[in-house]
């Protein structure tokens, strides 16, 4: 039964999030940790009922040390659809990496919207975008599924990973997968459009 629950929840957020490239393992170490406090706020997207909120995560009572938590609550919103995740930024090479990670039912306003984003709280796998920031525009590009799905058919990228009904998700350590990164972060052909976001006012 938890196994069926499993592959159903890997299912739907597949559809949901078909886009994306998944890996059980973070992008980051505690070398490429960056912590950037200007992305603090709310970001909408141009020409869309979209916007992503980078949150500060509370401390207990007291205000955290933020150049040592390193991480943000991120909330995506969808028009009506919320999705909470923990968020870390690895610096990897010359670019900046939004590595996303669904967050507990504890970070959703009401038990009614956890239970209508329950896809994004039952598969404990990250997922990670390309991020640029200046000024009041932040730029978030993913990476390109069919394309990525071609090279790894082709054994030109040589990355351990599983192929779940084309949806890639990587099984390497995070070196490795830094590795990956690196080369490929300036290849324009493996990445989807970039999504433009403007400071909320």
């Amino acid at each position: 039964m938890k196994k069926a629950k499993s592959i159903l929840a890997f299912g739907l957020l597949v559809v949901l999030l078909n886009s994306c490239v998944f890996s059980l393992f973070p992008i980051y170490t505690e070398d490429t940790l960056v912590y950037i406090p200007e992305l603090i706020g709310r970001w909408d997207r141009e020409g869309h009922e979209e916007y992503i909120e980078f949150i500060n995560f509370p401390g207990d009572g007291e205000s955290p040390d933020l150049t040592k938590a390193k991480n943000y609550h991120v909330v995506i919103m969808e028009g009506s659809e919320r999705q909470d995740f923990v968020g870390h930024i690895a610096e990897i090479g010359k670019d900046f990496f939004l590595d996303l990670y669904p967050n507990d039912r504890d970070s959703y306003p009401s038990e009614d919207y956890y239970l209508k984003n329950l896809y994004s709280n039952m598969l404990p796998v990250h997922t990670f975008i390309k991020l640029k920031y200046a000024n009041d525009q932040l730029e978030l590009t993913a990476f390109d599924l069919e394309k990525l799905n071609k090279l790894f058919e082709s054994n030109l990228i040589r990355l351990r990973h599983e192929n779940v009904d084309g949806t890639i998700l990587i099984t390497a350590q995070p070196k490795e997968i830094q590795k990956f990164i690196d080369r490929y972060s300036d290849d324009e052909s493996v990445f989807e459009d970039t999504e433009i976001y403007k400071r909320a006012s």
